[in-house]
């Protein structure tokens, strides 16, 4: 089980880096996955895959 300040300090920070809420819930699920026990190294994989198909990784001062 993950603290509810780290949840919430986490979505607060993904949120003023101006990425999408889907970050910060994927990025939550990862973690609460990994504070059950070791997880699988695929599985590791799969969510962090999952986590950068949803970041904004678009250059902002790029013209």
């Amino acid at each position: 089980m993950l603290d509810p300040a780290l949840e919430e300090s986490l979505a607060e920070t993904i949120k003023e880096a101006g990425q999408p809420e889907t970050v910060a819930r994927r990025l939550t699920a990862w973690l609460r996955r990994m504070a059950q026990g070791s997880p699988v190294e695929e599985d590791e994989a799969r969510f962090l895959t999952a986590v950068f198909e949803v970041l904004d990784l678009e250059d902002e001062d790029a013209d």
